[in-house]
């Protein structure tokens, strides 16, 4: 009984929640690299990012943001002359960032985690794993109500190539978002 009761209140708590919740677009570019010694000499990528988010108030200044969004991410073709990743080195993701948004302002603060789907990538073998999991920090800044510029910083936790080498993603972004 005491479970039923538990539910009950829950569901009227998401619902008188699920009114405030925001939802928006955003797209932007990002230039990316894979961190490593095998890849220090590497030119990164610039690459096209979008998708979708949700912001769910926590408190008045405080708010969950998961997102999801395609994005563009590894080195230039051709950048490692003699190397066995010499070829490509384009990986594309579908991600899944899960971010608290600290409000001051017009100002926003974001950090969390992220986990990444390689939908694509240049080899289209098993050169690559087809996941990543990161950290993500990033700053906004307010424009006017529902549109906003965002600045923000991925750094990979996890190698993400299969085989002696070894390279972790990394990107920083610039994004413009629109929210409804």
């Amino acid at each position: 009984m005491k479970r039923l009761l538990l539910g009950i209140a829950l569901l009227f708590a998401v619902g008188s929640f699920a009114q405030s919740v925001r939802y928006g677009v955003k797209a932007g570019i990002n230039f990316s690299t894979l961190q490593g010694d095998d890849f220090d000499n590497a030119s990164g990528r610039y690459g096209f990012a979008a998708g979708f988010f949700a912001q769910i108030p926590l408190s008045e200044s405080l708010k969950f943001q998961p997102e999801l969004l395609y994005s563009g991410q590894g080195i230039k073709p051709n950048s490692l002359p003699g190397s066995v990743y010499a070829e490509r080195a384009e990986l594309d993701y579908l991600q899944l960032p899960l971010l608290l948004s600290f409000n001051a302002g017009k100002v926003y603060f974001q950090v969390g985690p992220q986990v990444g789907l390689g939908i694509w990538n240049s080899f289209n073998n098993e050169e690559y794993k087809n996941y990543d999991i990161s950290g993500l920090g990033g700053i906004g800044y307010q424009i006017m109500d529902g549109l906003s510029l965002e600045a923000r910083y991925s750094m990979g936790f996890m190698d993400v190539v299969n085989g002696p080498a070894e390279g972790k993603n990394s990107y920083f972004a610039i994004m413009a978002a629109y929210r409804l």
